[in-house]
């Protein structure tokens, strides 16, 4: 006799089947076959048969069901009597389980997956076994599938696997890793247009039933498929980025070191098969690193055609240097490819990035990096040349990468007066040689301190370079000047201090505070909000400091501040309540600004109270959502930072208001680095705060933030804690969106039933908060659990519900949201018609709405259910539409929504 559970539960005696074996009775053999050769008490058999409701006269109920058993096994099969218990006797190689997990434990892994037949304990109705032992077997069985998978895929048997990774992702339609093996092994058996198809497909059911992307590893996969499938110019990441900025106006000297990258560039060779080549100018501060990469960049150019990247990874900037995942997000956004294509944190990253340049020659400028640590991540392929800037000598990345370094120091005499001579000349300043060589020796032949004092000459040619000199020598810092070294920033002290005593008292006091803002980059509205001034006044007396050389323009109307120069205005006395006020200021106008452009985002309203702005402040705001978002692409960096500067500085509210406001734009760009970082700074910030409203509306973001990261424990976890102290506050609306996300998290968990008794709960707690559109939302979550549990028809009840809640308030893009739900319970009731008029109803609103990207994901929807009637012939002409709007619009690519995917259902 064998015992299978793994097949049909069939008992046997003399090789027959056994008719009387009741379903209590096949749930006793398994529970002792299971726990062979050991005993099972009669508590636990109980527990096991019976759940939460066991009769009465428990041990003799055991005790008859036990006999029952042993009236149907085979003679060599025996139920034996112990302390307390019963057990099976029977060889564990004929307990199919046993033997299965054995084989696993022995790696023959073919002969384990051999024994299963379908799905375990089939035609048995137990909830012990349905609860605790079948998802355990099937997840084992999924496991070493997969692992069988790899091996076969190795061997180069793709087509092999294909039927059986078929079967198991319709059995398993939200197993990722299944599906990341399906797509692999199409792409290997030459299909990839269907695995392209597929892809959107299981993105779309993501999408709808659990609110999440596909995984990193998936869109990695997608995007070498696309690049595979389309021309190059279409590639994802194949746009040819101009990022450096400009050179520096008046550049001399620097001939050898000019000629040892010329040399350095050309030996390594920069055509196609080339190696990587890395080149590293490195020397003290404000020795002009970046002024000789630039100048250098912009000279080679030409031999990059695929483009120019330029990242100031801020090693010694303000605040933390740029950490290298973020670092590959600005680049890989800078290549063209969304937020939704860039894999999470490590390796994956640059990976991609590597991915998207290889066979493109593109120079990548990294200025100001700290360490080689920073810069190793961010390395592309052969065929590319980096060119990095640092304080650091990089002996590493020489070391390991075999980078090239050019060290830069001070100008030669001759190079210094020649410098201040090209400069004086346009401005017919009068200066001998004896006088400029003197000049360019109290300013320590440093290129920083030499273009200050040529400014500062420039502005009075009158007075001559000999009333700078007189000054400059009688500075009680003037020795220090000849001591410039890497770590003696404060060598500078004395061009630094000549140059701020001329300036205009309310220049200076902005000078005296720029050193506050929160990045290095900022522009004239932050700074109007720092010194307390009009825009029009900031925009003044900024252009004094740039014309001091205190400040440096950057393109699009932004503004930077050298980190030396950072160092020397903190240095500067100042009132600390000014100081206070003024990063109390720009912080809260950060927090307005952005609280503005999510309301152009989205709006529901915030958990949080923001507030109203300080009189006089003067916040941005938005007149639509791409305007919004431009704002937020330019400012992230600065956001980003605001927030942790608030939180280092004891502004704690403007930490976690900040952190909320951004949510919107940094869920909309895929930033979810940023999302996770700002809103465990934000739970810290509401905690040191002692605000339990704050706390409780920061612990229910850091929940979804954990949840979009996939770290469903530490979800569960926080939004727990959001909701325990919403109930303890009595805050329905903040109980109703936590209640919505526990659902979507149980969603994305696999219970779908736990799901909808959580979205029920929230609607009922957001009807007495007044918020539909967000119980507007529950509805439409309540319609893709149900189409989960085989219920369509509620799932059209539901959808229609948020249909009409979302009419009632005029959100429009909702409906048309919402009429996608509903359409696709439609289909699932087999109501074609209802449902195609469902997607047409939303292709008309995304149209009135001038929602182009809209009606482009409308149309492909609208084409597969015109497919999946029949209608081949609408349904190439809705995505032939979708298609021509692509090419018409410019609109990019997604993994959402792309031309290749469209291209692929046409041709298919």
């Amino acid at each position: 006799m064998e015992i299978r559970l793994l097949g049909p539960f069939e008992a046997l005696r003399n090789d027959e089947p056994v008719a009387g074996l009741t379903g209590r009775v096949r749930t006793l053999l398994a529970v002792l076959a299971l726990a062979v050769p050991e005993s099972v008490s009669v508590d636990a058999i109980g527990q096991r048969l019976w759940g939460d409701d066991p009769p009465a006269n428990l041990r003799p109920s055991v005790h008859t069901t036990v006999a029952r058993l042993r009236t149907l096994l085979a003679p060599d099969v025996q139920v034996d009597t112990t302390a307390g218990g019963y057990a099976l006797r029977i060889d564990p190689e004929r307990v199919d389980v046993l033997r299965f997990v054995r084989l696993l434990e022995d790696e023959q892994l073919a002969g384990a997956l051999g024994l299963w037949r379908g799905e375990p304990f089939g035609g048995v109705r137990s909830d012990w076994l349905e609860r605790e032992q079948a998802p355990r077997l099937t997840e084992t069985y999924l496991s070493a599938t997969e692992r069988w998978v790899d091996l076969e895929l190795a061997a180069g048997r793709h087509d092999g696997v294909l039927p059986l990774l078929r079967e198991l992702t319709a059995k398993h339609p939200l197993r990722e890793s299944l599906w990341l093996r399906l797509l692999t092994a199409l792409s290997r058996s030459g299909r990839p247009a269907e695995a392209l198809t597929l892809y959107d497909e299981l993105r779309r059911r993501l999408a709808e039933e659990l609110g999440v992307d596909p995984a990193a590893e998936l869109r990695a996969v997608h995007a070498e498929l696309l690049a595979a499938t389309e021309p190059k110019r279409a590639r994802p990441g194949n746009v040819a980025p101009r990022q450096l900025p400009p050179g520096p106006a008046r550049f001399t000297g620097r001939t050898q070191a000019l000629d040892r990258l010329e040399t350095l560039s050309a030996a390594t060779g920069t055509g196609e098969g080339a190696a990587l080549t890395i080149l590293a100018v490195h020397g003290p501060g404000g020795v002009g690193k970046t002024s000789l990469a630039l100048h250098w960049s912009h000279r080679a150019a030409e031999h990059f055609p695929d483009g120019q990247l330029y990242l100031n990874l801020q090693g010694y900037g303000p605040g933390e240097p740029t950490d290298p995942d973020v670092a590959l997000d600005i680049l890989l956004r800078g290549l063209g490819l969304t937020g939704a294509q860039i894999p999470e944190r490590g390796p994956a990253r640059t990976a991609m990035l590597r991915t998207v340049l290889a066979d493109r020659r593109v120079l990548l400028l990294l200025d100001n990096a700290r360490d080689a640590e920073q810069v190793r991540p961010l390395l592309p392929g052969p065929g590319c040349l980096v060119l990095v800037t640092s304080r650091s000598q990089l002996r590493s990345l020489a070391a390991r990468e075999g980078a090239r370094r050019v060290a830069l120091d001070r100008f030669g005499p001759d190079e210094a007066a020649a410098y201040l001579t090209a400069t004086f000349e346009p401005h017919q300043v009068e200066a001998s040689s004896a006088e400029t060589a003197e000049l360019a020796e109290l300013c320590g032949q440093l290129p920083l301190a030499l273009a200050i004092a040529a400014e500062r000459v420039t502005r009075e040619p009158a007075a001559g370079v000999q009333a700078l000199i007189g000054e400059l020598r009688d500075h009680p810092d003037r020795l220090r000047v000849l001591d410039v070294d890497e770590d003696d920033d404060g060598a500078l002290r004395a061009v630094f201090d000549w140059s701020y005593r001329v300036l205009a008292p309310e220049q200076a006091r902005l000078f005296r505070l720029l050193a506050l803002q929160p990045a290095q980059d900022f522009g004239v509205e932050a700074v109007a909000a720092l010194a307390a001034t009009s825009r029009r006044d900031a925009a003044q007396r900024l252009d004094g400091l740039v014309g001091a050389h205190l400040v440096e323009q950057a393109p699009g109307d932004r503004f930077q501040l050298h980190d030396l120069l950072r160092a020397y205005s903190i240095g500067l006395p100042e009132e600390p309540s000014v100081r206070r006020e003024a990063r109390g200021r720009v912080l809260e106008w950060y927090v307005h600004s952005a609280l503005s452009g999510k309301s152009a985002l989205d709006r529901t309203r915030p958990l949080l109270d923001f507030g109203v702005p300080a009189a006089g402040l003067e916040p941005l705001s938005f007149s639509d959502a791409p305007a919004a978002a431009a704002w937020f692409t330019r400012e992230r960096q600065a956001l980003v930072a605001a927030v942790h500067d608030a939180e280092r500085h004891g502004h704690h509210t403007a930490a976690y208001r900040l952190a909320a406001a951004l949510w919107p734009y940094l869920v909309y760009a895929r930033a979810l680095d940023d999302i996770f970082d700002t809103q465990q700074v934000a739970l810290r910030a509401a905690q040191l705060s002692g605000d339990t409203a704050a706390e409780a509306a920061t612990a229910h973001n850091a929940g979804r933030a954990y949840f979009q990261r996939g770290d469903l424990e530490q979800s569960f976890k926080h939004l727990d804690r959001s909701l325990t102290l919403f109930e303890l506050i009595g805050d329905d609306r903040g109980r109703g969106w936590a209640l919505t996300d526990l659902g979507r998290l149980y969603r994305r968990t696999g219970d779908p039933r736990a799901a909808i008794a959580h979205h029920q709960r929230a609607i009922v707690a957001l009807r007495g908060a007044d918020d539909p559109i967000e119980e507007a939302r529950n509805h439409s979550n309540l319609a893709t659990n149900y189409l989960a549990v085989g219920d369509p028809h509620e799932a059209v009840r539901q959808a229609e519900r948020a249909v009409a809640l979302n009419r009632a308030v005029g959100e429009q893009r909702a409906v048309a949201f919402s009429l996608d739900t509903l359409a696709t319970a439609r289909l699932a009731t087999g109501a074609d018609t209802a449902a195609v008029h469902a997607y047409e109803e939303s292709l008309e609103l995304s149209r009135a709405l001038q929602d182009r990207w809209g009606e482009i994901s409308t149309l492909t929807n609208l084409g597969r259910a015109l497919h999946s009637t029949g209608d081949l012939p609408a349904a190439r002409t809705h995505w032939q539409t979708a298609l021509t709007l692509f090419e018409s619009t410019g609109i990019p690519d997604t993994p959402d929504h792309n031309r290749a995917t469209l291209r692929a259902l046409l041709n298919a």
